[in-house]
């Protein structure tokens, strides 16, 4: 079957097609300007105390800083602590693992003044883990004088990650 196209009267024109005028492209400029360095892209470091102190106490440092004048102290006193710190067996067994932050206060005899917890793990058996483990290991050495404080206050985070290997059945 074929289909016929209907025949324009004689003397009538084919009607026109718009075609549309073709559209101009905008001129894009393109702004040069240098690349931010890195020190430009982090935030600014700012010290602030959380409370007001005297002017030998600057604050909390935190065990893990990289301060060439506390790094032999805060040795021994890291491996003070680990050499008391425990996983708890029954947050093994139960597979509890986390994260917290404590900070506690050292004397210039190495005392341990007090212990706080700052954040918890979200589980109240590791939290106690991490504060015995503190306690127990005082007395710390007694603060060493290049280090220039009669009072450390000192804040220490505490990972529990349960690194056993698991074997299962696989289906």
């Amino acid at each position: 079957m074929t289909r016929r196209i209907p025949d324009l009267p004689i003397g009538e024109e084919k009607p026109e097609r718009m075609i549309p005028a073709p559209r101009q492209r905008e001129k894009i400029t393109i702004v040069q300007r240098p690349l931010p360095t890195l020190k430009e892209l982090l935030p600014p470091v700012t010290w602030a105390p959380s409370r007001e102190r005297g002017s030998e106490d600057e604050g909390a440092v935190r065990l893990d800083t990289k301060e060439p004048k506390y790094i032999s102290y805060f040795t021994s006193i890291k491996r003070a602590i680990e050499l008391v710190w425990e996983y708890p067996e029954p947050a093994l067994r139960q597979g509890l693992q986390g994260k917290l932050v404590l900070e506690f206060t050292i004397l210039s005899n190495g005392q341990l003044e007090k212990t706080r917890l700052i954040r918890s793990s979200g589980f109240t058996m590791l939290d106690q883990e991490a504060l015995r483990a503190v306690q127990a290991a005082a007395p710390f050495h007694p603060i060493p004088p290049s280090i220039g404080k009669t009072r450390l206050e000192v804040i220490a985070s505490f990972e529990y990650h349960d690194n056993r290997v698991r074997y299962g059945i696989a289906p």
